[in-house]
């Protein structure tokens, strides 16, 4: 029996770094672009600190008076950085069937550059995007809206986030069918 499990053992311990082991070809790479170079259909705004991911926008706004949604329809989502793209199919998703341009579905719907994975950002993705104002061209005297959003509290009520670029100030809006601008964003990874 011990027989059994020790030479059970050896054989898991050697296929286990035949097969665990990579060579070092097949190890991710960093990311080697800088802030402001033009990648994969955007420019790009922001890296991460380990340099596996980063931000692209795209180069214009797709759009200066959209509305976030001319229904006043509540989707609570999340602000933080890397949960643009998730809200925004939740908001999309959401919508369906909705016949009126909304602020998801005009970054959503975006091919540029090869690329169909455009997406509006979160209002932390909005607040990277806004440090890099210059560079990528935001409308000095714009507000432009997040995929972020809080519950009101009461029914059909509910906070968007947005971000006056005068200001640099972001602030919720009980106006969801205000108009504001759109940059949609993208996600780019280390290879």
């Amino acid at each position: 029996m011990k027989k059994n499990l020790v030479a059970g053992i050896l054989l898991f311990t050697a296929s286990l770094a035949f097969w665990g082991c990579s060579d070092d070809d097949d190890a991710v790479q960093p990311l080697t672009v800088s802030i402001g170079d033009t990648y994969e259909g955007g420019i790009v705004f922001y890296i991460a600190e380990d340099k596996l991911s980063g931000l692209v926008a795209a180069p214009q706004d797709q759009g200066s008076e959209i509305v976030w949604s001319a229904k006043r329809k509540v989707i609570p989502t999340e602000k933080a950085i890397g949960t643009g793209l998730a809200n925004t199919i939740f908001i999309v998703e959401a919508k369906k069937g909705d016949t009126e341009e909304f602020a998801a579905k005009a970054a959503y719907d975006l091919v540029l550059g090869g690329y169909d994975d455009w997406y509006l950002p979160s209002i932390n993705e909005l607040e990277e995007l806004y440090k890099q104002r210059a560079i990528v061209g935001l409308n000095e005297t714009g507000t432009y809206w997040s995929s972020s959003a809080i519950d009101g509290g009461y029914p059909n009520a509910g906070y968007t986030y947005n971000l006056t670029v005068k200001t640099g100030k972001s602030q919720t809006d009980m106006n969801q069918h205000s108009g504001y601008a759109v940059r949609a964003v993208r996600t780019i990874k280390a290879k």
